[in-house]
């Protein structure tokens, strides 16, 4: 299929690339039969299983079925097929959480895995959510998770924890955004790009041949896939992406158009999307600032991205956030009450740029969604960050890290109180500066449940 039907199926929201995902049981005698898949999926409460059958499985797939699912009033086809786990080349894959060494070798020893493939429907992070549980359902033991689309590796344990929510992960498990660069005297070039929204009916994005603000750049493509993933953007069409007093504005145009205003060659030029199966050269935007009708370079807006402006982020992905930070809430209240000490000082050093002070010591943080001034409904809130001071079921108090810009009565370095009703996020950074969110916490509650 060519890439000119493919951005054309894209524009009008058809999926053509499967999800594939794998699985690897931490028991050597799973055996993947059909009686036990069927009984596996049957039994899931995740999910309603409407069909289950044999199907003809490829020369190099052992067995394949397939699973008709109902999730979310919406129906997929899932393929799941039995695999050699000594075909795979883990060692070509990323790592995307945290994964147990000992898990990972067990994973190793294995002799076969289960993968499935299956079309996201109109939600994708639904979709993704559902591809977990299943997953999840025949291998409720799981030591590897494969996510054959962003090229990395998850935690069996991850896995375990985000299945059985009813709450889906964050986007971020959705797509890998990887940053390629090469030192050319004092200069250094950044190609930062996606791999994994294809899956998702989206171009993959990308930002070209920049030197300056690599992480305000690579910050901008991650929110930008955020956006996108609850509103896309169609080509040559400008969108807002946040705002500094101006508005931050983009748009993409396709890479095959944008490699035509490069006179030399470029980190992710031509010669990097050669081949059949080169997967650069997928359906893939090119992000650009528009200044005065003109497409530029996204870099104009590194030193606005390090002053932290107000980047605007989708009502139902703050949703989500929120509903996951509240629904784990009793896991940073446990390690709270544990790991704090007194002290009003600002650990944020990755956000704002504090200096850190009280090193060796745990730090946390959490977000709350406070509505402006002269707003016209509830939903119109800005996120701010605080640094906890104390905290219970109920509420929390917090010295404020950033100052906002659109509440009056609020200034940085005000102690304020909030019920949980308002918190949108938190995180939480042990001693050695190791960052936990509720999509992380996985990695506390076992090292917790072991010191207690």
């Amino acid at each position: 299929m060519e890439n000119d039907n493919k951005y054309r199926l894209l524009s009008e929201g058809e999926i053509f690339q499967p999800s594939i995902m794998g699985v690897i049981s931490y028991k050597q005698e799973s055996l993947f039969t059909q009686d036990y898949i069927n009984h596996s999926l049957s039994n899931s409460i995740g999910f309603n299983l409407l069909s289950f059958e044999l199907s003809q499985a490829p020369d190099h797939v052992e067995k394949e079925y397939i699973a008709t699912i109902e999730y979310l009033n919406e129906v997929y086809r899932v393929v799941l097929s039995v695999l050699s786990v000594e075909d795979l080349r883990l060692e070509e894959f990323g790592l995307a959480n945290m994964v147990n060494e000992d898990d990972f070798n067990i994973a190793l020893s294995q002799k076969k895995y289960i993968n499935a493939a299956v079309n996201f429907g109109s939600k994708a992070l639904d979709s993704f959510h559902l591809q977990l549980k299943v997953l999840d359902a025949i291998v409720p033991d799981a030591s590897l998770v494969i996510d054959f689309m962003s090229f990395r590796l998850l935690s069996g344990k991850w896995l375990s924890l985000t299945a059985s929510s009813k709450i889906p992960p964050s986007p971020d498990y959705l797509y890998a955004l990887h940053a390629v660069y090469d030192e050319k005297g004092e200069k250094t070039e950044y190609w930062f790009h996606t791999h994994g929204l294809v899956r998702c009916g989206l171009v993959e994005l990308e930002i070209l041949n920049t030197t300056n603000g690599a992480q305000q750049m690579y910050d901008l493509v991650n929110h930008t896939v955020k956006r996108f993933l609850s509103d896309p953007v169609k080509e040559n069409e400008k969108f807002t992406a946040g705002f500094d007093g101006l508005d931050i504005n983009l748009t993409w145009i396709r890479w095959e158009e944008a490699l035509k205003d490069f006179k030399t060659p470029i980190l992710g030029g031509f010669h990097d999307r050669e081949g059949d199966s080169n997967a650069h050269s997928e359906p893939s935007g090119v992000l650009f600032a528009i200044e005065d009708g003109n497409l530029i370079s996204p870099e104009i807006y590194a030193s606005t991205l390090a002053n932290n402006p107000i980047l605007f982020v989708s009502t139902e992905e703050t949703l989500r956030m929120s509903r996951l930070a509240k629904d784990r809430f009793f896991h940073f209240l446990h390690i709270f009450e544990k790991h704090s000490v007194p002290s009003t000082k600002s650990f944020f050093k990755k956000l704002f740029g504090k200096k850190e002070e009280n090193q060796n010591q745990w730090s946390f943080i959490v977000k709350f969604g406070l509505i402006v001034d002269n707003a016209n409904n509830n939903t119109e809130r800005e996120h701010l960050w605080f640094s906890v001071i104390s905290a219970d079921t109920k509420k929390i108090e917090g010295k404020l890290l950033n100052a906002p810009y659109w509440i009056d009565s609020l200034k940085e370095g005000d102690i304020k109180s909030y019920p949980i009703e308002v918190l949108t996020d938190w995180i939480i950074y042990d001693a050695e500066g190791n960052q936990y969110t509720p999509d992380s916490v996985y990695q506390l509650i076992e090292e917790e449940d072991i010191d207690d």
